[in-house]
């Protein structure tokens, strides 16, 4: 039996209509009331794509289509001498397994660890969407491949200015 082909690589320009559908089910998945706005969702991935200081990588199969997504920054948030690097969306579409069981969203954050170390990042912030109650089962998981939680965000929708 032959294995699935997979592989990391950095976006390109011919990637983002692939991407832009990845990041508007990963929208879907969490936003119900605000339409998904596509060309915002373009000018970012293209910038994620062609600026230095940002990364996009795509996992893709034998064909080259993506099917997940990784992107993030450097930036001095900790207002240090020494840059962060900051995971902003990551996203795997593996219905029904079709791609294998393999874990790809912990091979998407190694491949951006490993670009956080060519740019000399002190840390790697990782962000991610998640439902409530369900911090648990993150913190576990990040743990086991090295990660401690140290900043939690909570969100309050703001409505009629309250």
């Amino acid at each position: 039996m032959m294995g699935i082909t997979t592989k990391i690589r950095t976006a390109v320009t011919q990637d983002i209509p692939h991407i832009m559908k990845l990041a508007e089910m990963e929208y879907n998945m969490f936003e119900t009331e605000l339409p998904f706005n596509h060309e915002l969702c373009e000018q970012y991935v293209f910038h994620t794509i062609t600026d230095s200081n940002s990364l996009g990588i795509v996992i893709v199969d034998a064909r080259e289509r993506p099917f997940g997504y990784l992107s993030g920054s450097i930036d001095f948030i900790d207002m240090t001498t020494e840059p962060t690097a900051i995971t902003h969306h990551w996203f795997v579409n593996n219905p029904q397994s079709q791609y294998g069981r393999k874990n790809y969203g912990l091979e998407l954050l190694a491949a951006f660890e490993g670009w956080a170390k060519i740019k000399n990042c002190r840390n790697i912030r990782v962000g991610i969407r998640m439902n409530p109650n369900r911090r648990r089962a993150y913190d576990r998981t990040f743990r086991t491949i090295g990660y401690e939680p140290n900043q939690v965000f909570y969100c309050k929708e703001l409505k009629d200015g309250r």
